[in-house]
Parts: C-alpha cells; sequence; structure tokens
C-alpha cells in the first residue's frame, strides 16, 4: 500500500531549498508513495513538480501580528489536510514550514530539514525567535534532516537537538538532465560574451551571498587578464547595490547581470571559472551543479558544506586562512561580509579569491584536472544514491 508523503515549503520558486523540495516531489517513487506539495501561495511556480499542488492561500506579511496570524491560519489549515489526505509523513524545509509541520502534527510521522548554518543565519529579533523555536519544537520532530555534518554538530552544541534524532542527507542531483540542460542553445545576443574567459556565479542576490566581494576582487582580476568577464545569475534585495558597485568600479560593461534563469546551467557550462563567495551556507546547491557541468570551482570556506564537498578527506572545523588547492576544487578564506565602498583598498580575502582566481583562468591544465574531479565528486550526491537515504528514513 502506498504512503501518503507531503512536502511543505513556503513556495516552489527562487531558492535552494525550493528546488530541493521539487527535485524530492520528482525523485521519490511513483510506485512507493502518493505525494502532495504543500505551499503557502502559488503567485511563483518556477520550478516542476509531481504530484498534488494544495495552496495554504497564506501570503506573506511584514508586520508582527501579520506573521502569527499567518502561522495560526497555516497550522489549522495544515492539520485539516493532514486529516483529510490521511498523510502519513509529512517533510518540511526551512524554519517556517518545520514549525508549522511540528505544531500542525496529527498522526503523521514529522520530518523537518535544516538547509542553512543556522548559528550564522539568525540575526535580530526575529533571529532571537526562530532560536528560541528551534530549541523548544525541533527535538518534537520525528527526524530532523541535515545537509551537512556541520549543520548537526551546530544543532548539537547550540541549539540542544539530540544527536539520535539527526540523519545527514546531502542535496540530490540529476546529473544526466543537468548535462541535457547544458546543451541548450544560448540566445544570440548573449553567446558573444562568451568568447573571453568567463567566470560566473549564480544564487539570490542577498547578503548570504557576498556576491559584492566577488565583484570588487573581480576589479583586480581585470588588470592580470583584461578581457575577462564576470556573469552574475540571480535576482535578489541587493540588485541596485551590485549594480551600482559595477558601476563604480567602471565595470559595467565586463559585468553581466543576467537576473534568475530557468536553466542556468547553459550559461554555467561554457564559463571557465564557478565561483561561490558565500558568507555561510548549507549544502551550497549551485556549487555542486556547477561540478556536475564538469566546471572547475572556486568556493569561500564558509560554514557550511563547501569544505565537506571539495575536501571532504579534511577536518569540518577547519577554515582556510590561505588558498587551498584540494582534489576536487580550491577553497579560499570566507571574506568579511562588510559592504566596503568602490574605493576602498582590496581586503586580503578579497586578494585570496581575486589571486586563486587568476592563478586557475591562467593554467589550463589545472582547469582540465579540477573539471575532471569535480564531475568525479559530484557523482556521490547523484539523486540515485540520495533518495535512498530519504527512502530509508520515510
Amino acid at each position: 500500500m502506498k504512503k501518503n508523503v507531503a512536502i511543505l515549503i513556503h513556495q516552489l520558486a527562487n531558492g535552494g531549498a525550493e528546488r530541493v523540495a521539487s527535485n524530492l516531489s520528482l525523485y521519490l517513487s511513483d510506485d512507493k508513495y502518493n505525494k502532495f506539495i504543500i505551499i503557502n501561495n502559488d503567485e511563483r511556480l518556477e520550478y516542476p513538480y509531481q504530484g498534488q499542488l494544495i495552496n495554504l492561500g497564506t501570503k506573506v506579511k511584514s508586520n508582527i501580528i501579520g506573521k502569527f496570524l499567518n502561522i495560526i491560519k497555516r497550522i489549522h489549515k495544515l492539520r485539516k489536510i493532514k486529516k483529510n489526505y490521511k498523510i502519513d509523513v509529512t517533510i518540511s524545509l526551512l524554519s517556517s514550514a518545520n514549525i508549522n509541520n511540528i505544531l500542525s502534527r496529527r498522526n503523521d510521522k514529522v520530518i523537518v530539514s535544516v538547509r542553512n548554518f543556522i548559528s550564522k543565519e539568525l540575526k535580530g529579533f526575529y533571529g532571537k525567535l526562530n532560536k528560541l523555536s528551534i530549541k523548544c519544537l525541533y527535538n518534537k520532530a520525528d527526524e530532523v534532516v541535515v545537509v551537512s555534518k556541520a549543520i548537526k554538530e551546530d544543532l548539537v552544541k547550540n541549539f540542544g537537538l539530540k544527536e539520535n534524532k539527526i540523519k545527514v542527507i546531502y542535496n540530490p542531483y540529476d546529473i544526466v538532465k543537468i548535462n541535457q540542460l547544458a546543451e541548450e542553445e544560448i540566445a544570440e545576443d548573449q553567446i558573444k560574451i562568451f568568447n573571453n574567459p568567463i567566470i560566473i556565479t549564480a544564487g539570490r542576490l542577498s547578503e548570504q551571498k557576498g556576491q559584492w566581494h566577488l565583484i570588487r576582487a573581480f576589479k583586480k582580476v581585470k588588470f592580470e587578464i583584461p578581457d575577462a568577464k564576470l556573469i552574475i545569475l540571480g535576482q535578489g534585495e541587493l540588485k541596485d547595490y551590485l549594480r551600482q558597485l559595477a558601476s563604480d568600479l567602471k565595470l559595467e560593461n565586463d559585468i553581466y547581470f543576467l537576473g534568475f534563469q530557468k536553466n542556468p546551467f547553459k550559461y554555467i557550462a561554457r564559463s571557465n571559472i564557478y565561483v561561490l563567495p558565500s558568507l555561510y551556507e548549507g549544502f551550497p546547491n549551485a556549487l555542486c551543479e556547477a561540478m556536475a557541468c564538469r566546471v572547475p570551482v572556486i568556493s569561500s570556506d564558509c560554514k557550511s558544506g563547501p569544505r565537506e564537498i571539495l575536501a571532504p578527506e579534511t577536518d569540518i572545523n577547519i577554515e582556510a586562512q590561505d588558498i587551498e588547492y584540494n582534489k576536487f576544487g580550491i577553497l579560499v578564506p570566507v571574506c568579511d561580509g562588510i559592504m566596503y565602498r568602490y574605493d576602498e583598498e582590496l581586503t586580503k580575502e578579497e586578494e585570496l579569491l581575486s589571486s586563486s582566481i587568476i592563478n586557475l583562468l591562467k593554467n589550463k591544465e589545472i582547469q582540465e584536472k579540477y573539471a575532471v574531479e569535480a564531475f568525479n565528486r559530484v557523482k556521490d550526491f547523484s539523486k540515485e544514491n540520495i533518495i535512498k537515504n530519504w527512502e530509508n528514513i520515510i
């Protein structure tokens, strides 16, 4: 008899956790499960899904009273959905969905998933409130799935979660599909960009992703490699700031902001280097997807994920102090997250980031080596390998 499995996420658009929710709905066996995808509203449906879509019909509220009322509404609606659809297992992704999942429990198995290094993420009043909620509620879940060993360690040490409740399951990737999409053609007005050495990054234009550090480092790259170009994929609240920074640095003709792309792989696969300048992560999807496109990668050694991906034989508590040429890719020290003016000197970390890019662009042999090693590593995270882990806990 099939199990009824619900996947709870706020939306199916614009983020790594949202893409994982989409992938779970696609990859979980149709023979074993009836799948239900529950979202807060359906204004944006950018990612594909498989199963029945259920819309809670609750929009985001900015004030605290509105947020509280939304929680009450969602919990009430979720309890009815779990009852009416006889849900056996509910998997939630991200903090608000996790809290709603736990508080709406009926007879279902409750699995919550933590996608980011929470100690770095939670700031301000709402951060403190979220931290308190995690400490009080997450141990009431049946399973807590995390996407890295570092996140597991963080939850045990800083949030009091029981170690035996936590399972590490890395994100799954459909490597065959990624490579098919990578072969799609690029529009004529964009393809000419790729006649130059290309550095590319992808992710929400937000503080977490640290793209301004890459833009500042790219200025020095241009001195050494004048025809180099930088492509930034994604959209978000820092769009205007990043564009202005590029303009102030006189790089507006060398940096291409191409927005959110449903198929980022056709751009990544044609690039020379993928760079992840994040200040913190969980398990960076875009980094692994670039590796699946056979592109050499440079990543900040942020918490968490990059070290486990690129240097799995090393201690997860080590932090890079210099450029590290590891087996599967290059790690550099994480930048400080300060939004410097365009005319301020590069920080030590930005200098090292620019040097790592220059060194890799100038050495085709190392590029080719890392392209092969990156692809070999990402096979460990294939959907076939990872989905077995999910089905074991369901």
